[in-house]
């Protein structure tokens, strides 16, 4: 579900370090896909709020002490309700759950919590996250039983109920669902703390890399050969993928192999086109042609003919390189062709979550 924040009040958004702390405090809900900010005078509040509460998704708003008041009256009026006095603030009536100087309401299936904030003073809990029931949670680099072992004991502690699924060897997706309000993000934060830079909470993996290589100003290019353009077409479905993707090139051929991506000859006929050293020219040929920061390549047999004993029908190699990193690791995927290339796709994403892994853990 979209989320998306507005902030009401200059003094809060002129103030960047006290901006990065409320960034760094909704970091549970994977990224942001709107930041609105407006003066606490601004004549453009009741239009800006009640086209955001006719739109579909979670919001945020951040209010200071000057607007707090005035923000929970519209609402209360948008959503046809009254004000009432809890916990010595004025929140509407509906309110779901409610904390110090923090309330959430919920209005036609999408939750909106209005927090009042002061820059120097600690920001008040952020209830979407206890509002929430579900999440998806990414973890890489550990198998299913490991991961079981890990997070049962978590689970049963919050009531948590969870289920996993392997999308790619290294790569396990994990479905959590709460029995309780607020369980929820106890248990993640608890998970953050123990799996660190394994973990990934987004309900939309490619969405959030988007918007995190954006964050970075980093750039990335793909040389495909077996996957045929699938790598490039699953990031480009994504709204906002043009201000990190650079272009791709896809060499089916052992000549465009060499001509474009400026693998040697000599390493086509010694190793082959589904070989490390093929694939590591391809993703030094595509940084260099693209001018991007990561590039992936792969190159590989997805079938359902052109085996040989020596490199059966799913073996793939796939590689990412940075400007001082180059991974490329060989495959062997079962299934028939498209699942071949779907693994092979996921697979090269894994490998630049973990080659980028400073710009997106």
């Amino acid at each position: 579900m979209k989320n998306r924040l507005i902030i009401i009040g200059k003094n809060l958004y002129m103030n960047q370090p006290f901006m990065e702390y409320i960034e760094r405090e909704l970091e549970h809900l994977g990224f942001l896909e709107q930041v609105t900010k407006l003066s606490e005078t601004s004549s453009e509040i009741v239009a800006l709020l009640q086209e955001q509460i006719a739109t579909e998704g979670n919001i945020v708003i951040v209010a200071n002490r000057k607007s707090f008041a005035p923000i929970s009256k519209l609402l209360a009026t948008m959503t046809e309700d009254t004000l009432v006095l809890k916990e010595s603030i004025l929140i509407p009536s509906k309110s779901e759950i409610y904390d110090d100087n923090s309330f959430l309401v919920r209005f036609e299936n999408r939750s909106i919590n209005v927090v009042m904030a002061e820059p120097g003073k600690t920001i008040p809990i952020f209830l979407i996250e206890q509002g929430e029931k579900e999440g998806t949670i990414h973890l890489f680099n550990m198998d299913e039983e490991g991961a079981q072992a890990l997070l049962e004991p978590l689970a049963k502690t919050y009531e948590i109920e969870f289920t996993s699924t392997p999308l790619t060897p290294g790569w396990l997706q994990i479905e959590c669902s709460a029995k309780k309000f607020g369980q929820l993000g106890n248990f993640l934060k608890s998970v953050k703390q123990l799996l660190g830079d394994r973990i990934i909470e987004s309900t939309n993996i490619f969405a959030y890399l988007i918007h995190r290589l954006s964050k970075a100003n980093k750039t990335v290019t793909f040389a495909e050969s077996c996957t045929g353009g699938r790598i490039a077409a699953k990031l480009t479905s994504e709204a906002g993928s043009s201000t990190i993707f650079r272009g791709s090139l896809v060499t089916y051929s052992n000549a465009l192999k060499a001509g474009w991506l400026g693998v040697e000859k000599e390493v086509l006929e010694r190793y082959g086109a589904v070989s490390k050293e093929c694939v590591e020219q391809m993703l030094a040929g595509a940084r260099e042609i693209a001018g991007a920061d990561y590039a992936l390549a792969v190159s590989g047999i997805a079938g359902p003919g052109g085996g040989t004993p020596q490199k059966p029908v799913g073996t793939v190699i796939i590689g990412a390189q940075s400007e001082t990193h180059t991974i490329v690791e060989a495959l062997r995927f079962e299934g028939d062709r498209n699942y071949i290339q779907e693994q092979s796709l996921l697979y090269a994403y894994k490998l630049l979550f973990q080659i980028a892994s400073e710009e997106l853990f």
